[in-house]
């Protein structure tokens, strides 16, 4: 038997089927093109909004940079995901160009005056935000060339970057292959590019060797981070890496305890264990333990409650190390 349609039911049902078909065309439209539905969702032309909010900043070398500072790994795609295999690529998948030229802009917008990322990330997108006026500074990693020169430093110099220092893990390799004047030598060769020269450690013993050999840097990157999440180092895990990339900072307390006697800027990283550690107890850890910076990565979500966050925080600091940046 025949179903009868109503005339309303026609016209509904006709509204519904086009609406569908337009929706799909778009997303046909986009993915042809190598875009995602989210690629059309806010303009990255003309100047940046104004902004909504302000942090409290700091200085190295003399240079001004807000207290809260963009980690980059989550734009480019390197996850500590523990042994979750697929997260680094969801990752890259999410921040398109698009995504990462709104990050950028809501963190601006937002206080955020700098950024850290690798050099070799090519950091196409931060060109691009500076172009339409954006003035965030920008913090380069760079590691040492196979031959033992320099090339990322000139490179980070050419393409912008305010400050450059070398990454954590080569520094901690240099420090084991008993070749930490290398260290030295990069800071100096900074230094001669006119930007501001820093040191990124995972373990504390090589910041420990810097210090007393008194290298040339500016300021000083550490991880620093709470034991209390569900992966962290166990009984006998003590490399700056621990079973399945879950640990990055073994000695919390030996890090809060060096920086005491530490005249230099001191710039907290992993501070959130890569997302165990909810960002509110995260930040006041670093901050409350002597950190003068906090690097944090963040989503375009997650952009403004970070930095309100910051602000409460840093309008209630309890530390006993004096500010030093």
């Amino acid at each position: 038997m025949a179903t009868r349609i109503s005339r309303r039911n026609f016209v509904k049902d006709t509204a519904l089927a086009s609406a569908a078909l337009t929706v799909a065309v778009g997303v046909k439209s986009a993915a042809a093109q190598g875009k995602t539905p989210q690629d059309e969702s806010r303009p990255t032309t003309g100047p940046l909004p104004a902004a909504k909010g302000t942090l409290p900043m700091g200085k190295i070398a003399g240079v001004e940079f807000s207290r809260l500072i963009m980690g980059g790994n989550l734009l480019g795609g390197y996850a500590h995901s523990r042994d979750l295999r697929y997260v680094s690529q969801l990752m890259k998948r999410y921040n398109t160009e698009q995504k990462v030229l709104e990050t950028m802009e809501l963190a601006e917008i937002n206080g955020i005056n700098c950024m850290n990322s690798y050099v070799m990330d090519g950091n196409a997108e931060l060109q691009k935000h500076w172009k339409r006026g954006g003035k965030m500074k920008w913090f380069a990693q760079v590691r040492i060339d196979p031959g033992g020169s320099f090339s990322q430093v000139t490179k980070a110099a050419d393409l912008g970057a305010t400050a450059i220092h070398i990454t954590g893990d080569s520094a901690d390799a240099l420090m084991e292959k008993g070749q930490i004047e290398k260290v030295g030598e990069m800071m100096d060769f900074i230094k001669s590019k006119k930007c501001i020269a820093g040191i990124g450690a995972h373990s504390l013993p090589a910041l420990v060797e810097c210090e007393k050999r008194k290298f040339n840097a500016d300021f000083y990157q550490k991880t620093l981070h709470t034991h209390d999440y569900r992966s962290a180092p166990g009984p006998g895990e003590t490399g700056s890496l621990g079973t399945y990339d879950n640990s990055w900072c073994n000695d919390p307390d030996e890090v809060i305890e060096f920086f005491w006697t530490v005249k230099k800027p001191f710039i907290a990283f992993k501070v959130m264990a890569a997302g165990a550690i909810p960002p509110r107890k995260a930040f006041q850890h670093a901050f409350n333990g002597g950190a003068d910076f906090v690097l944090a990565g963040m989503f375009d979500w997650q952009v403004e409650e970070d930095c309100q966050i910051a602000r409460e925080i840093l309008g209630d600091v309890r530390r006993t190390r004096p500010w030093l940046g």
